[in-house]
């Protein structure tokens, strides 16, 4: 048996994550401007309780389990309490980068995070979830089982109908837009 790796360095971990945890809290749904506080809370359970991380799955899917329940929890409040804002304005703010490159390319950018956030928001929870974890962030789909408590089968169901539905979706935008 191999030896259990080495606990990461805190700061490492946050360097390696911080902009995975903060692009996945927006797609499930945190409200914007309150992503800054959520990805905060992610990094202050990932700080206390780093020690503990026993290496049963990779570092990154731990991480997103945590990131997982702080996200259902800032959705819940975002339902009692609903606000608006979109994921364009708060994903070049959280950047530090006023323009990806070209204005095309600002434009290519923000016109594809408006769609995401639009069709993230028509999902229901257990579909964004699998949406956010397989397909934007590339979870194996095993680790994304156990993370929500799935049947491997089912989770592979959902990213086939995801798949599918993000087909449609994008058909009908392009076909709105004047796009081939």
């Amino acid at each position: 048996m191999a030896p259990p790796e080495p606990i990461p360095v805190f700061e490492q971990v946050f360097r390696q994550h911080v902009d995975q945890v903060c692009r996945a809290l927006r797609t499930m749904g945190v409200p914007p401007q309150q992503v800054d506080d959520a990805a905060q809370e992610v990094f202050l359970v990932v700080h206390d309780k780093l020690a503990e991380f026993e290496g049963r799955s990779k570092l990154s899917t731990w991480i997103y389990a945590i990131t997982h329940r702080v996200g259902a929890n800032y959705r819940a409040k975002a339902r009692r309490q609903p606000r608006l804002a979109s994921l364009e304005d708060t994903h070049l703010a959280s950047s530090g980068v006023a323009s990806p490159g070209s204005p095309e390319q600002a434009l290519s950018g923000k016109e594809a995070a408006r769609f995401v956030e639009q069709f993230c928001s028509q999902l229901e929870d257990g579909m964004r979830d699998v949406f956010v974890l397989c397909l934007l962030e590339g979870q194996p789909h095993v680790d994304v089982a156990a993370l929500l408590g799935l049947n491997v089968n089912t989770v592979y169901s959902r990213v086939r109908l995801l798949r599918d539905e993000l087909r449609t979706a994008l058909a009908r935008h392009h076909r709105l837009e004047g796009g081939p």
